[in-house]
Formats: C-alpha cells, structure tokens, sequence
C-alpha cells in the first residue's frame, strides 16, 4: 500500500519535478566517506527532493521497508527487486607512518605475517565480501576488530596497524601510507529497489544521480 500511495501522489503532485522524501541504505563506508559528501549536485538540480541516507555496517533491507534504495555489497537475488551493478572498487594496505617507523620491515608479500592487522569481527560480519584479510596473509596477528570500516581506518591513522581499506577512503587520508602497491583485492557495490517502486520519479531521479556520480567517479574508486 505504502508503494501505490508513493506512486499515486506522484501522479499529482510531480508532474514539473520531483519532489519528496527517498531513503537510501548503504554500508557506512561508501555512504559517510563518498556518497555524503557528493550529493549536493542532486539538490541543486531538484530543490524539492528530500534524501535520507541510512548508513550503517549492515544491509538495509528493501523488503523489509526500511528503505526504498539500497546499495549492497553482494548482488540480492530477490525476484521482487530491480538490480544492477553500481561500481567496482579496489581495497589495498595502509598503515600510519608512526607504525611502520617502529614495525619490522616491509618489503614484500612475504613480511606480512610479522605486522599486527586491524579488521573486522569476524561473527558479527553481515557479508562474506569482508572476509579478506587471508587474501593478503594466511595467518593474521589481528590486534583490533570493529565491525565498523571507519573505526578500522582510525585505529589504522592511529599507529595500531595494518589495515585493509577502500582506496576511496584512504589514499588521500595525509596519515596513512599507501603499501606494497601490487597488493590488491576488488569488490563491488550493487544497487537495487523494489520493482514496482523503479517507476517512481523521485526514485529514479536519485538513483540515476548515484549511478551517474560511481561512473563518473571510477578512477577513486578503483585507486587509479
């Protein structure tokens, strides 16, 4: 019912433009560190939208009504739901500086297993996209997890560690240093909505700004 009443008022009152409220869930890091501060755009172009962005270390779920977009780190595979990939984005190794400085040396794949790791809980992980630290080293000294990319990016800023971060959110952090440049691993982020609610204006409106703002944004995305 929600969804025929969104698409009916539509109907009356956005016949010049958009206008409204649409709720976007995505996972903390992609939401706070890239989306937040590049939505500007999209309310200079429709002034009468209204956008909220849930963004928390979990899945928002569109069926469950908790949003009407979510951006996902696997593909959903619900019939209900129109998907399409968003972006691929690459993650690498960062440390601070006052770490490496009093860390054994790191030269190559092979010394990783001398550092201290930071990530993420690992029974408390809401997607198997996360579990990559074995990628990079098959026994990890993990001294700090939090289910929370940001806080990992801290503890990392902080001198704790090594930790596994999207290159969006770290290589231009002036506190990190970028290692082993070779060393990678790529993920990608999925957007979906329910399928009736795909023809809402206000919908598609932001969901094309999203879009359209990954595709433009590729090279931070991929750390190129």
């Amino acid at each position: 019912m929600e969804n025929v009443a969104l698409l009916a008022q539509e109907e009356i009152t956005q016949s010049t433009a958009p206008l409204g409220k649409i709720r976007v869930g995505v996972t903390e890091g992609l939401g706070i560190m890239f989306l937040a501060s590049r939505m500007i755009g999209l309310f200079e172009r429709y002034p009468g939208l209204e956008v909220e962005l849930v963004a928390v270390p979990r899945f928002v779920s569109i069926l469950n009504r908790e949003a009407e977009i979510s951006i996902h780190l696997e593909r959903p595979a619900a019939d209900m739901l129109v998907t399409r990939k968003l972006t691929d984005y690459k993650l690498a190794l960062y440390a601070s500086q006052s770490y490496l400085d009093g860390a054994p040396p790191l030269r190559s794949r092979e010394d990783l297993g001398r550092h201290a790791w930071i990530g993420y809980v690992d029974d408390l992980l809401f997607s198997q996209e996360l579990m990559f630290l074995n990628s990079f080293c098959r026994n990890p000294r993990v001294v700090f997890h939090s289910t929370s990319v940001i806080a990992q990016q801290q503890a990392a800023r902080s001198g704790l560690g090594i930790a596994v971060l999207p290159c969006y959110m770290a290589a231009s952090d002036p506190d990190l240093v970028a290692l082993l440049p070779d060393e990678s691993i790529e993920r990608s982020y999925w957007i979906s909505t329910r399928r009736e609610l795909h023809k809402s204006v206000r919908l598609r409106v932001v969901w094309d700004y999203v879009v359209g703002l990954c595709e433009g944004e590729r090279e931070l995305l991929m750390g190129q």
